[in-house]
């Protein structure tokens, strides 16, 4: 899982990022290399956190197995504090796997998950969603229990303040979350009759608000793309 960003003249790649099985796995510990382009090349740069999502001047991801963010001074990553993951486990580990950030009110939205040991027969591991909103000095997470784990999920600004979040639909396919001011609403992409959507990617439009995503449908040998003009 590679990715993109750019804060300013400063453009920035993660590479080598792991993901966490869906279905759970015993000793499984975060990595990523994170690289900033300096002059011709991309040198390697120290971070606090393990990160698997950037936007602006955040980075989301872990920390020895806790759920973290990092912001960057300028010069440096530091760590941010968070709150403590509301339900707690014996043996839980937890990530944020992507960040969003309002440009103008610089709310700061990640999604996540955090998972533990169940032992059941049918699977070795639980888990749940992780939303994360607030602004730099406070911090609240919400968690999303009928979600399960979902250790790919992407989230892009909406640029009114919230932020869109993209995730693998328990039946298949993909959903989303909108997380507005006040609110989070879910909802599914649209696909045609017996077929499900599944998305790979999300981009704002800060122009206008528009968000586009880019995907397929069940057995479709065809790219497709979805617009959500407010």
């Amino acid at each position: 899982m590679d990715r993109a960003n750019s804060i300013g003249a400063n453009l920035w790649v993660i590479e080598d990022a792991n993901v966490f099985p869906s279905a759970g796995k015993a000793g499984w510990k975060a990595r990523s290399t994170v690289r900033r382009l300096v002059g011709s090349g991309w040198r390697k740069v120290p971070t606090p956190i393990v990160v698997k999502g950037l936007d602006g001047k955040w980075a989301a991801g872990s920390v020895r197995g806790k759920a973290a963010l990092a912001r960057w001074s300028g010069k440096a990553w530091r760590a941010v504090a968070l709150p403590a993951v509301p339900a707690s486990h014996p043996g839980q580990i937890s990530e944020l796997t992507d960040v969003a950030v309002d440009g103008e009110t610089a709310r700061v939205m990640a999604v996540g998950w955090a998972a533990w040991p169940c032992g059941g027969a049918k699977r070795a591991f639980c888990g749940e969603t992780l939303l994360l909103t607030g602004y730099l000095g406070g911090f609240e997470f919400e968690v999303r229990a009928g979600l399960g784990i979902q250790p790919r999920a992407q989230a892009e600004p909406d640029g009114r303040g919230g932020a869109w979040v993209v995730y693998d639909a328990k039946g298949g396919g993909s959903g989303y979350l909108h997380i507005g001011v006040d609110s989070v609403e879910a909802g599914a992409f649209p696909a045609p009759s017996n077929k499900k959507a599944f998305v790979r990617d999300l981009a704002i439009q800060p122009e206008s608000g528009s968000v586009w995503a880019v995907g397929t449908v069940t057995s479709g040998r065809r790219g497709l793309i979805w617009a959500h003009r407010p």
